[in-house]
Formats: C-alpha cells, structure tokens, sequence
C-alpha cells in the first residue's frame, strides 16, 4: 500500500501551509508502532519537552510517553494581546492560526462526555484571563458540546464565547479544508458569548451548545422509584431528627457515586470525617474502618479519594460561613474537581445573614434561587438536606415533614426539581418499624419516570445498607399462638 508523505498529508489533504509547519516544528516521522507519521510537538520557552504522533495510513495517534503534556502551543499564551482559541486538537489549532488568530491553543488529548481533562485549563486559568476574551472551537458533536460551558465555568466572569461550523463541518480543519481560510476565521469572529450580561435571545434551531441532560440515579430498586438527581437542578432533603436522613443521604450519594461513575462533594457540617469515613468503609467493604486491614485501607481510600471530596470548615479569622462562602465550595467541588453531586447537609448550620430590613422568607428565596443557579451554571446537582421545624403530632404519632414544614419559607418546596423525606415510622401494635423514604415532589416525572410516592426500608448499619421492608407480624403472630 502507497503512503502519502507525512508533509504532503498536512498540505494537500489538510490543507496547511508548508511555512506555517516549519514555524511550528512539525515533522515528518517514521514511528515505530504506527509507522510513517506526523510529530506535532509540544514546546515551552521555543524548547520542544513532548510530541503527538499522528499517522498518516490511518487514524492512529501515540504520544510520548513519561511525559505531563500541557496545551499545545502554550508559548502563545505569554505573549499577544490577542484573543486565544482553544481547540480540542494540535491540527485544528494549526488551523486557526493559519486563519489569522495566531494564539490558538488545543487540549493535549481532546475533550470527553465525562470532562476529566480540565485541569490543563485550570493551570492556565491565569494565563487566558488575561486575554480579552476567549474562543471555544470544539468539534460539532455531542462530546464538545459540554467543553464551553467547561471553560466558561473555569473563567467565571470572563468573556468566554463559542464557535460554531457551517453545516457538514465538525471542526476547525474542516471548515478549512472545504471552505477556506476566509470562513474559518468568519466562524471565529462571529463567535457568541456563552454568558452575555443580561441574558440572549435565540431560536430552538440555535441554542447554544450545552450537555445533553443528565440524570444521576442510585442503579438499584426500590431507590430508583422515589431518588434521580439531576445535573443542572437542586434538590432538598428533609425528616425529622434521628429519622437517619444523613446516613441515608451518604448510603445515596455512595451508589450514586459507584452506579454513575462520578465525584460526589460532601459538606457535613454535623458529621465528623471519620464518621463519613467509617460509613463509606462499611459501604465499600461491609465492615467498618477499624476492623479494615491494611491492604483493604488502602484499596477504600483509592477508591474513596476517586470519588469523593470532603468540605472542611476552618474556624480561624473573620470568615463567615455563609452563602458567598458555600458558593465559593460549590464552585471549587462542580469546576475543580468535577464533583457532580453536591450534598449541603444541613442548610441550616450555614450563617444565614438577610440585609437589613429583609425578611427571614424573602432571603431564604434568594438564597435557594441563587442555589438553584449556581447548580445550572456549573454544571451539577446540589443536594441540600435541611432540618423542619418543630412540628405538632398527628393522631399520636409524628407527620412525615415535607418542604413545606421548613422552617422560614415555602421555597424549600417550590424551588427544588426533587423533594425527598427520610422518615422512621414504629407500629407498636406490629412490634415493628421501618424507615420511610417519601418522596413529596417531582417536578419532571417523565424524565426521572416516577411520580410523588414512597417506599419503606429496613436499616442495617453494620453494612450501613438498607433492603425493603417487609412486614412479618403475621408469622411473629403464628409463632407465638404456636
């Protein structure tokens, strides 16, 4: 089989000028696994430390190996006063800076549905805030449609836009190969703001790019009928004291974790670590920590550590653990460390402070709206679990508490996408009792596919596990009559 020059493969099918990849170092190489293959190197301070190796007979790409590679082109982000355009490959960042915008970066391995890669963009959060603004140029499908809200989410606050190809083009190389230079960089003038002030306007043909909708579930029965957390929404959580809704809550957020493969940030206030971590370790293990042995330790906390991200709260100086401050946690757990599962538990330990003049309700309002906002622009669940107020018997025995019975306001029902109690009920008569999950509101039942309603469960907290309740007074009843 013929195989076209690594060179003539970047010039005539690629369609990038000669003296632009001497410029940029690019190579022609004859790599030992994939053969006859472009290197694209990856320089700092004009010194070449890594390269990517794109063969030239197929799709093949290698890597060099022992290396911790940054964004390609990064020697453009310390110097320019340009815009800088990140791409989601070297060649279509060679693209770009063959259509006039000569700061134009890539992400070292491309972009996935599940982010991951981020923190190249996180070391140089600095670098691009000092840019005027910043280029999103992925590619057109369903992975790089979740990269602008990305960067936007890292550079909060910074004019961060998107770009958009003409139809049957998925990325910046092709928008050059078939269209040309002039088109290219028409796309990247024309790119749009992704969090104009204000707000934008636009048809249901060109909303911006943004994740398909995500929601979170813990994988198993009965707790897919009555739990889903979706990504973008808050949801609140309540019961009545020593019902369990914090244990529970955690025995959630674990499977959750496991079933969906994602980060959960933990803030418990009322729960000290090593008790988060005694429950995580039965959970993981179905033993507790201290009768772990040393391998198993280390085997959790891998695991653990993949997962989970704990908040501590310090107590030193002036600082107020309020609502900038929680949107500060929530912001570093969603953009940080990709955490998309935030459990606030409870709401009420935060030092809640209204301005003068405002009403306990009117704050509470605010608060949950901001809360509410800060899980759609980052891109995550935020789960608060919240304590209800003293509340009155009903014939003889406690109520399940919904939103409602939260102290202060009636947004903790209103506001939340999902609305969950954990509840312990005791029939006396029966000589039983079971934990009571209700769920009291649902606001998109098609696409989390229940409806308002509740299931009951038996705890087990040496496993710190759960299993549907069954009722055997009638065998208890048999037994003794026997």
């Amino acid at each position: 089989m013929t195989t076209i020059d690594p060179i003539r493969y970047m010039t005539e099918v690629r369609k990038l000028d000669a003296e632009l990849l001497v410029a940029m170092g690019v190579q022609a190489v004859d790599h030992p696994q994939i053969g006859p293959s472009v290197a694209l190197p990856y320089r700092r301070d004009g010194k070449t430390y890594a390269c990517k190796f794109r063969a030239v007979a197929t799709k093949d790409w290698r890597s060099s190996t022992g290396v911790t590679r940054t964004l390609f082109n990064e020697d453009c982000l310390r110097g320019g006063d340009g815009p800088v355009v990140i791409t989601e490959g070297e060649i279509d960042a060679l693209s770009v800076i063959q259509a006039g915008y000569s700061r134009a970066v890539s992400l070292p391995d491309g972009w996935t549905e599940e982010g991951g890669k981020r923190q190249v963009l996180i070391d140089a959060e600095a670098a691009l805030r000092a840019a005027p603004y910043v280029v999103v140029a992925g590619d057109a499908d369903a992975v790089g449609a979740s990269l602008p809200r990305t960067v936007a989410n890292i550079l909060a606050g910074h004019d961060v836009r998107y770009a958009t190809w003409p139809k049957g083009c998925k990325d910046a190389n092709d928008v050059l190969v078939h269209l040309g230079e002039g088109d290219l960089a028409r796309c990247l003038t024309e790119a749009r703001r992704i969090d104009p002030a204000g707000g934008f306007i636009t048809g249901l043909s060109d909303l911006p790019p943004m994740p398909d909708r995500r929601v979170l579930r813990v994988g198993m029965n009965p707790y897919d009928h009555v739990l889903a957390f979706e990504v973008g929404t808050m949801s609140v959580g309540t019961g009545t004291p020593g019902a369990g809704k914090s244990t529970f809550t955690t025995f959630a957020a674990y499977h959750v974790a496991l079933n969906e493969q994602i980060k959960v940030g933990l803030m418990g206030f009322e729960t000290h670590p090593y008790r988060t971590r005694d429950q995580l370790a039965r959970l993981y293990a179905k033993r507790p920590w201290d009768e772990m042995g040393e391998r198993q330790r280390q085997d959790f906390l891998a695991f653990a550590d993949n997962h989970f991200r704990i908040v501590h709260r310090t107590f030193d100086g002036d600082d107020k653990h309020n609502l900038g401050w929680l949107r500060n946690m929530i912001y570093t757990l969603a953009v940080r460390d990709e955490c998309k599962l935030i459990i606030v538990d409870p709401w009420n330990e935060l030092e809640h402070l209204p301005e003068p003049g405002e009403s306990m309700t009117s704050y509470i309002n605010f608060a949950l709206q901001q809360i509410r906002q800060w899980a759609a622009q980052f891109d995550t669940h935020i789960c608060l679990i919240a304590h209800p107020r003293k509340m009155p018997t009903d014939s003889g025995g406690s109520r399940c508490p919904t939103g409602y019975d939260i102290a202060d306001s009636a947004a903790f029902f209103n506001k939340p996408a999902l609305g969950f109690s954990v509840h312990k009920e005791v029939d006396e008569a029966k000589e039983a009792s079971w934990v009571k999950i209700q769920t009291w509101k649902v606001r998109e039942t098609q696409l989390y596919g229940f409806t308002p309603g509740s299931t009951r469960l038996t705890f087990h907290p040496h496993a710190m596990t759960y299993t549907k309740f069954e009722d055997n007074s009638a065998y208890k009843g048999a037994r003794e009559d026997a």
